[in-house]
């Protein structure tokens, strides 16, 4: 009979729990079916059931709901001052889609026991889903910054100052206060979610300044210390005093942070310090003189190049900045070092330059002020400039542009074969005059170019012309020394010569007869002015030629190189002026 009952017992709880397995179940089925693609029992929207409707029904209603979100203003407040913005208005958006997809996976979600149980939940204890917005982040940052521009408020260090009776002032320091944008972002969201109020208190934060009274003790001291007795500076027998006052007015705060703390360092105005040293120490300080090359006649004589000596200002700044804090010996030395000149007169001697190796003259009409001017202009340019060994001079690389702002003026010159008025019109004569040096030299030539039209008052078959972002001129010094070119011009004239060493080198040339002849066109151009039957010539006309240059140079009697430069001349029209009145 023990036996059967204790049976009994053990079924009981077996078909208790079966029951509720099943009765579990059944419900599930049931709440499965119930909920078939709809949204769970239980669950809201902004407080609107959304329990039995699909995903499209309940997007019917978030619109509804979202007019009413979007353009209800949220007012913010702080102290006396309110400012608003409905979310519509800072182009904030309900997310219909996704506000939907949130409801409908409520009761969707995790491993069985996690769905069963949030469903049974939801039987008993609603679930409200906050509308999801899209918002503009560009003008939610512009309205934020500019609430903050009415709020914020910069701390203000307690800082140092001295009075005008030499007392040190210590002065207060002010709290600030900012805009936390990050809460009142978070805020503004949470309030574009909800139909109720929508009122919120300015989340500010109040800023402590990085240094308060308390930390300006030490370097009050400091600044007790640096203005209660001038400061003296010395250089051999010479001295000079730094004043109290003058310490006072260079006196400068330097804000510095070390690890989390700041403090307030105080040393002299650099800047300041530095324009009085340079002041007092210009008869001590000396600029270098390099050494120059002075042309008596023929030969070159070296003008010896002179040290300088130069005041070490960076030193004598720490060092009146430390005599500053000092209670007694208070005066700084000046330093000094010697400054050697850029070029030296050992490094002008083993340049080689010792006399004159070749020079050449051209002459021109003195009555054309702009072309003069130009050609003396020019002439200055080129005058000491200084060629190494294996280098290759350019005429347009040296000189550069010809512009009105270096003095330059407008005078004829051949373009396209015609004589038209150019701003540094004139530039040919001097690059002519500069290679014919050249040439006489012996220099190897590396670019050269003939007028266009023949030129009857250049030496025949050796004229050049040069344009900048054109035909150039350049040479190679194909010598073992240095070359100086020496340039000078007179109303009529220009000289240039080459001062070097002579290496032995002679130069023989000769110039064959012009060839290939074209007869020059021309040109009539009737003029109402002048009697009919009267002519004048305003152009003359010139045939084009062929003319080739052969050179020949002897090194020591031995010939070393042959070469030859040949020029095609184009005819240049002649133009006659008819008259027609």
């Amino acid at each position: 009979m023990k036996r059967i009952l204790e049976k009994s017992w053990i079924r009981i709880p077996l078909l208790v729990v079966a029951t509720v397995l099943l009765i579990t179940v059944g419900l599930g089925v049931t709440d499965a079916a119930l909920f078939t693609n709809k949204i769970h029992k239980g669950v809201e929207i902004g407080g609107i059931p959304m329990g039995g409707k699909t995903r499209a029904e309940a997007i019917k209603d978030i619109d509804k709901l979202a007019d009413v979100l979007e353009s209800k203003p949220i007012v913010i407040g702080y102290q006396d001052r309110t400012w608003s913005a409905s979310p519509g208005g800072l182009n904030a958006r309900v997310d219909r889609e996704k506000t939907a997809r949130k409801a409908f996976s409520i009761g969707r979600r995790g491993d069985t026991a996690e769905i069963i149980k949030e469903r049974l939940n939801l039987w008993f204890k609603k679930k409200d889903v906050k509308p999801i917005f899209n918002r503009d982040r560009n003008k939610l940052d512009v309205f934020m910054s500019n609430i903050a521009k009415d709020v914020d408020k910069p701390f203000v260090d307690a800082t140092i100052k001295v009075a005008g009776d030499d007392r040190i002032v210590v002065t207060s320091s002010e709290k600030g206060r900012k805009v936390d944008k990050k809460v009142l972002s978070l805020e503004m969201l949470e309030a574009s979610a909800s139909r109720g109020p929508r009122r919120i208190d300015l989340p500010v934060r109040i800023v402590e300044p990085d240094i308060h009274e308390d930390d300006l003790s030490v370097t009050k001291e400091v600044v007790k210390q640096m203005i209660k007795a001038p400061v003296t500076i010395r250089y051999k027998e010479e001295s000079w005093s730094i004043t109290q006052k003058q310490i006072i007015d260079w006196i400068s705060f330097n804000k510095t942070r070390i690890r989390d703390s700041w403090k307030l360092d105080v040393n002299l105005d650099r800047d300041k310090v530095a324009s009085y040293l340079k002041k007092i120490t210009a008869t001590v300080a000396t600029e270098p003189k390099d050494a120059k090359f002075d042309v008596k006649g023929d030969v070159v004589v070296i003008v010896p190049s002179q040290a300088g000596l130069k005041v070490d200002i960076e030193r004598a700044i720490t060092g009146v900045n430390d005599a500053c804090k000092l209670a007694e010996e208070r005066y700084v030395m000046l330093s000094t070092e010697v400054v050697e000149p850029k070029l030296t007169t050992e490094d002008a001697q083993r340049m080689g330059i010792k006399e004159k190796i070749s020079s050449y003259a051209t002459y021109f009409n003195p009555r054309q002020a702009s072309r003069v001017n130009n050609i003396k202009t020019l002439a200055r340019a080129l005058d000491g400039i200084i060629i190494a060994p294996g280098e290759v001079f350019s005429f347009n690389g040296k000189i550069g542009p010809r512009s009105a702002s270096k003095g330059y003026e407008e005078a004829m010159a051949i373009i396209n074969g015609e004589l038209v008025p150019t701003l540094g019109g004139g530039i040919c004569q001097v690059a002519t005059t500069l290679f014919n040096t050249i040439f006489f030299g012996g220099y190897e030539v590396v670019e050269r170019h003939n007028h266009s039209l023949f030129i009857s008052h250049y030496p025949t078959g050796r004229d050049a012309t040069v344009s900048y972002g054109g035909p150039d001129l350049k040479f190679k010094n194909n010598s073992p020394t240095h070359v100086l070119i020496k340039a000078w011009a007179t109303s009529s004239s220009i000289t240039i010569n080459f001062y070097s060493t002579n290496q032995g080198i002679k130069v023989e040339y000769s110039t064959s007869a012009p060839s290939n002849f074209k007869n020059y066109p021309v040109k009539y151009i009737n003029d109402p002015t002048l009697p009919r039957g009267v002519t004048k010539v305003r152009d003359k006309g010139v045939a084009g030629r062929d003319i080739t240059v052969y050179r020949t140079i002897t090194k020591n009697g031995a010939v070393v190189k042959k070469d030859r430069f040949f020029s095609r001349y184009k005819p240049q029209t002649a133009v006659i002026i008819v008259g027609t009145g």
